[in-house]
């Protein structure tokens, strides 16, 4: 496995948990909540970081 595919696979990783805990198939969703998921969790990761709260 390339680097590449391991940081996209671990960069969409909080998403795809999500979509599988609800039990919905990337092409019922279209990936709307997987980007969400991810934008959500990674924004936080990212503020709390430039805060130095992280």
């Amino acid at each position: 496995m390339s680097l590449l595919h391991w940081l996209a696979t671990g960069f969409l990783l909080p998403g795809d948990l999500v979509i599988r805990k609800l039990d919905i198939s990337l092409e019922e969703d279209g990936g709307i909540l997987r980007s969400f998921v991810n934008m959500c969790f990674w924004g936080i990761i990212v503020g709390l970081f430039a805060l130095g709260v992280y």
